[in-house]
């Protein structure tokens, strides 16, 4: 029979074993937690690095559709200002060596939607595309187009084109340039497979409609895949932006992750298989379960850590990638003074972003300015106007419109030559500015054509004042080219009474101006958009606005039928 002694060791044996069994479950579930938390954190990470990536994957896309719209663009100005027709669009294409590289194809269609031009091929088999969505919405809109994905008619490959419309000097559309991306092409490819980060996974594109744009599996594209057979497509399609780890993917669990393109309504997604994603969690949890105590919860929380010190600097540059596309910051932010991988990335990206805005810069002043004079060409005034109106129509202010050209000029270039006609033009523009307030907008229409907009004008009475402080300008002699000129200009100004329209308000100007001229050049006339009373004439005398002259009925009717008030 046990002794008593004996079943006390026994029970402190026991009550041992069960303060040991307590502990090791009690590290053990410490850790657990632990590793759990950090598992949970590491999924977060993971999925903010897949946007971040994304991120940098969607500027990149929208960036190149741009620099692809743009080149067309090129080619369309060029095309508008060497006054080219339809006979001349072959020519143009292969005279731009850049479009074979950035497409497959360029071809260009007349207003009925017949191929007059290919750059690759001049043989391939007449198609018409009139009836072809892209085609009728650039003929509507006049502007560059993205097309949807589709099948080439011509090589039966799946296809995204750009549109650019070619205008002539009259303004009508005479041609569709058409420059195609071959989605199967391995430049295409290759290039957004280059925009993946990890090896794991695989990235995809789809439109809005769920038309699959790009996918490993060749196959899909141009699919509408339904989301039981595919998953990872339905859920990139549930917002702008965000993650998903709850989808099986081809029967496999996987964390999908989207970004929307800002200028193309694509979205860039990427499917990672959460067993890549947590295999080095597996060794973890085996030395963990080993594990016992303290050691374990140390361990774990040490571990935590340090993903989280690791991460933080692409966190930090996820954050500036999401500040500068939520516009809350600038490209600055990526110019930081670390010394790690993430630094040099985004010093890398700051270079690569400083330089593109720079180049848009370059293009846009290059592309509203006028190179001779220095002021806004015909294409930023065609812009400024409609939104000056606008903001007259939101404050009910008025807005004043002074059309004027230089007297006589074609006499100063044929009897000077054109150097001194265009120090004569440089000089004109830089005394109108000097003319006018900080808020009026000064242009170049054409030749010696100069328009200003005049913004918050208080009546008639201010609309005077200007006319004459232009003339006023222009009183001193012009010295250009070692001659001495005395150059003066007509000023017709229309002052906006209501609400109207670019082309009113710019005819009304143009009446006015026709009636000085009619009156003998040198002044200014003040009219109304709408008016009924002829416009008076004041004309300038020793450089300053002289009495009102009205305008004689043989003047009026051989120059024009101006209306307005003075």
């Amino acid at each position: 029979m046990p002794s008593a002694a004996s079943h006390f060791t026994s029970f402190k044996f026991k009550v041992s074993a069960l303060v040991a069994a307590m502990v090791l479950i009690a590290a053990v579930g410490v850790c657990g937690i632990s590793l759990l938390i950090a598992e949970a954190q590491i999924q977060r990470m993971i999925a903010r690095q897949e946007i971040s990536a994304l991120s940098g994957a969607a500027a990149y896309l929208d960036s190149d559709l741009r620099a692809r719209q743009e080149l067309l663009r090129s080619v369309a100005e060029e095309a508008l200002s060497r006054n080219l027709g339809p006979a001349d669009v072959q020519a143009l294409l292969e005279s731009h060596t850049t479009l074979r590289d950035g497409f497959v194809n360029v071809a260009a269609f007349d207003a009925r939607g017949d191929r007059v031009a290919s750059l690759r091929n001049r043989n391939d088999k007449m198609i018409n595309v009139s009836a072809r969505p892209y085609f009728q919405e650039t003929l509507r809109s006049r502007e560059s187009v993205i097309t949807a994905p589709f099948r080439s008619a011509l090589s039966g490959r799946p296809v995204v084109s750009v549109t650019q419309p070619l205008i002539d000097a009259r303004g009508d559309v005479y041609a569709i340039l058409v420059g195609g991306m071959d989605l199967l092409r391995p430049a295409f490819a290759a290039q957004i497979e280059a925009l993946r980060t990890r090896e794991q996974g695989y990235l995809f594109i789809v439109d809005t409609e769920g038309t699959v744009v790009h996918h490993p599996q060749k196959d899909l594209i141009l699919t509408r895949p339904s989301a039981d057979e595919r998953p990872a497509i339905a859920a990139a399609m549930e917002g702008a932006e965000g993650w998903r780890a709850d989808i099986l993917d081809q029967k496999e669990p996987s964390l999908v992750a989207w970004k929307r393109l800002r200028h193309v309504d694509w979205t860039v997604a990427v499917s990672y298989p959460l067993a890549d994603a947590f295999a080095p969690m597996a060794s973890v949890w085996f030395n963990a379960l080993g594990a016992a105590g303290l050691f374990t919860v140390m361990a774990g929380v040490f571990g935590w850590g340090l993903v989280k010190v690791l991460m933080e600097p692409l966190d930090q540059l996820q954050r500036s990638v999401e500040g500068i596309d939520a516009g809350a910051t600038d490209i600055s932010a990526f110019n930081v003074d670390n010394q790690d991988e993430f630094g040099v990335l985004s010093r890398a990206l700051y270079r690569l972003s400083h330089t593109r805005k720079q180049a848009a810069d370059d293009l846009h002043r290059m592309a509203t300015t006028d190179v001779l004079t220095g002021t806004h060409n015909r294409r930023m005034f065609d812009q400024f106007l409609p939104a000056a109106l606008a903001r007259a129509r939101r404050s009910g202010d008025s807005v004043a419109v002074a059309f004027l050209d230089i007297d006589r000029f074609k006499s100063i270039n044929d009897t000077h030559g054109h150097a001194v006609g265009d120090a004569v033009l440089v000089e004109f523009a830089r005394r109108l500015q000097g003319a006018v307030r900080c808020t009026d907008t000064v242009a170049r229409l054409a030749g010696d054509e100069f328009v200003i907009v005049y913004e918050q004008v208080r009546g008639f009475d201010e609309a005077h004042q200007l006319g004459g402080k232009i003339l006023a300008a222009m009183a001193e002699p012009f010295r250009a080219g070692g001659a001495t000129l005395c150059v003066t200009a007509s000023i017709g100004i229309s002052v906006t009474r209501h609400h109207t329209s670019a082309e009113a308000i710019m005819q009304s100007a143009d009446y006015a101006l026709y009636g000085v001229k009619a009156a003998g050049r040198n002044g200014y006339a003040v009219t109304a958009v709408g008016a009924e009373r002829l416009a008076i004439v004041h004309a300038n005398g020793a450089g300053h606005p002289g009495p009102p002259h009205a305008m004689s009925e043989p003047a009026r009717a051989k120059e024009s039928p101006l209306q307005g008030a003075g």
